[in-house]
């Protein structure tokens, strides 16, 4: 099995950090990376100062992500030191610097500028399938800067948008759907993760009430936002709203599921992650999304979703676009 996709920091205590990635990864990450960088052959020499105290410990930065291959290497070339899960390096990544702020407001610009593409293409009154949307989607964003999707975007309509997760098809939007969106734009190394729905022509009193439902909650969840405050207190505050709006039925989020996460260099970066029983403290800096997924079976459905800086103030959202969406 290849190991191109996998890379592995080194960081020791005392001394300098070390890259460890494939092979045939070596040229190109030695010539954008400010400390050595080493082949994964080179793995057990890199690892041995490390191993050279057998009682010692070694912590495990995003451990939920490491291939076993790659864990079971580590575990033989750090001899008797133990290997253990650690969040520290994803708890200083959840804090953005303002340079790195500016790349994620430019991100979600991008994003925004997809869904603004999506409204005027279906202005016209003529039949749009899903597929073409979406690529016009991506298209405008990596026209007007992108270097490419954060991920696969996702249109669905009518009785589709009730998947949580699906991507694109042929079927034409029809007039009543209700139309569930996921784009994200990837700018520099950092992403935007976002989400909206609309009803897409006259559309019925429930649909409409899908459409509002999620994005109270959402709202009430901006409002709420203040460092210092428990991210489970911030989810309560979400999922409360879905509760009381009666979609507990047909919403994760209701349901336990988590109202947010954060967005970097990754969409879903592991903190915070914004949940029941999620005793993190949120700082001022840190960038999450907030989202409320509503999905009802031969109905329909939507996740609206705000990327989101949180300044001293309060909530900043990075994304301008409209959540109630009705076209």
């Amino acid at each position: 099995m290849s190991d191109i996709a996998s890379a592995l920091v080194v960081l020791p205590v005392d001394g300098e950090a070390t890259l460890v990635v494939s092979e045939q990864c070596l040229g190109y990450a030695a010539s954008v990376t400010g400390f050595p960088v080493r082949p994964f052959r080179d793995l057990d020499p890199v690892l041995a100062p490390l191993a050279r105290d057998p009682g010692g410990r070694v912590g495990l930065a995003g451990a939920a992500y490491v291939p076993a291959s790659v864990r079971d290497r580590l575990i033989g070339a750090l001899g008797g030191a133990a290997l253990d899960p650690t969040t520290a390096l994803a708890d200083l990544k959840a804090v953005k610097s303002p340079a790195e702020l500016r790349l994620l407001r430019k991100a979600a610009e991008l994003t925004d500028l997809a869904m603004a593409t999506i409204r005027d293409a279906l202005a016209d009154g003529r039949p749009h399938t899903e597929r073409e949307l979406a690529r016009l989607a991506d298209a405008a964003m990596i026209a007007a800067g992108a270097d490419r999707t954060a991920y696969d975007s996702m249109v669905q309509a009518g009785p589709r948008s009730a998947y949580n997760l699906a991507r694109p098809t042929d079927r034409v939007l029809q007039p009543g759907d209700l139309v569930m969106t996921d784009i994200g734009a990837r700018y520099r190394g950092y992403v935007a993760d976002g989400g909206r729905g609309f009803t897409y022509g006259p559309a019925s009193p429930e649909k409409r009430a899908i459409v509002e439902a999620a994005a109270a909650a959402v709202e009430a969840g901006l409002a709420a936002a203040r460092p210092g405050m428990l991210a489970t207190e911030l989810n309560a505050v979400i999922q409360r709203a879905l509760v009381d709006s009666g979609h507990e039925r047909h919403s994760g989020e209701a349901r336990g599921h988590g109202t947010g996460h954060g967005t970097g260099m990754d969409p879903e970066e592991e903190s915070p992650w914004i949940g029941p029983g999620n005793r993190t403290r949120l700082v001022a800096g840190m960038v999450f999304t907030l989202k409320a997924t509503i999905t009802v079976p031969g109905v329909g459905g939507l996740r609206t979703e705000r990327i989101v800086h949180l300044a001293e103030a309060g909530a900043d959202p990075l994304d301008t676009f409209p959540m109630r969406l009705y076209w």
